[in-house]
């Protein structure tokens, strides 16, 4: 089995159960042909680079999935039968794809771990209470100056002198 990675544009006229319906679909003809799932990331609503079929904007949808070999060219046939589907693309992740995405989900891991606070953490909450009881505890407002209202200066359109009209009897005459 390999490792497969799936991108298709969704028309994004369609409502939102169309859309869904669109993407189980695909879903259970990659399970219904010996394929097991891993991750569906649907992208959402993005302007295209350039128009396709007269739309600008289109449901973006990622797929990775494990399957045979023999899956892509019937995959590739559904996508092009469906009249919704926009653009399509199946790529098949090589080692070098594969160790990236390996090293970027322990990254993201990581941080997740570093933004959940642990828990039963005393110290943090001796903090917050601290900071709390050292408030200054005043019934008016700071010292702030009240904000004055803009004012609008009137414009002044600018006069146009119309020159004065010239004679002809006035030309100079070179001699």
């Amino acid at each position: 089995m390999n490792k497969y990675e799936t991108i298709f544009v969704i028309d994004s006229l369609l409502k939102a159960e169309e859309i869904e319906a669109n993407i189980a679909k695909f879903e259970r003809f990659i399970s219904d042909n010996g394929g097991n799932i891993e991750i569906i990331d649907q992208w959402g609503k993005k302007r295209m680079a350039y128009e396709i079929k007269k739309r600008q904007y289109g449901i973006y949808v990622l797929i990775r999935f494990d399957a045979p070999g023999t899956i892509v060219k019937p995959l590739e046939r559904e996508y092009r039968l469906n009249e919704s589907i926009l653009r399509y693309k199946v790529l098949k992740l090589e080692t070098q794809a594969l160790k990236a995405l390996a090293k970027a989900s322990v990254a993201q891991e990581k941080a997740a771990q570093k933004i959940e606070p642990p828990e039963g953490n005393v110290t943090n909450s001796a903090v917050q209470t601290a900071v709390t009881e050292n408030k200054p505890e005043t019934d008016a407002p700071a010292t702030a100056e009240p904000q004055a209202e803009p004012t609008v200066e009137p414009t002044v359109e600018p006069t146009v002198e119309e020159p004065a009209d010239e004679s002809p009897a006035t030309t100079d005459s070179k001699e």
